[in-house]
């Protein structure tokens, strides 16, 4: 796993997959973890909204979150982990004659 350490990153969509971070700042980010292949130890985050898998359990993520500080505008979604937000084509509406 790579090491980043005192970095400040803003304004920055980071998969956190296969890094661990220590000491850094994310401000305005979009942070996106699909595996629980990640490690991160004294880390804030200021307006980033972090997209998790749905998939990991909740308890491990939960766990490795609760390491670091976050401000109020901070959001955390398990819903759609993939951005942007995909978008899905619904089948056009038929009328049938009678």
């Amino acid at each position: 796993m790579k090491l980043i350490m005192n970095q400040h990153f803003q304004n920055e969509t980071i998969a956190f997959d296969g890094f661990s971070f220590s000491n850094c700042t994310f401000s305005n980010c979009v942070i996106l973890i699909t595996t629980l292949d990640f490690h991160f130890e004294s880390c804030s985050f200021f307006g980033s909204t972090l997209h998790v898998n749905p998939d990991l359990p909740i308890f491990d993520v939960s766990h490795r979150l609760s390491q670091s500080d976050y401000d109020s505008e901070t959001r955390c979604y398990r819903d759609d982990y993939k951005y942007p937000r995909t978008k899905v084509a619904l089948p056009s509406a038929t009328t049938s004659s009678v």
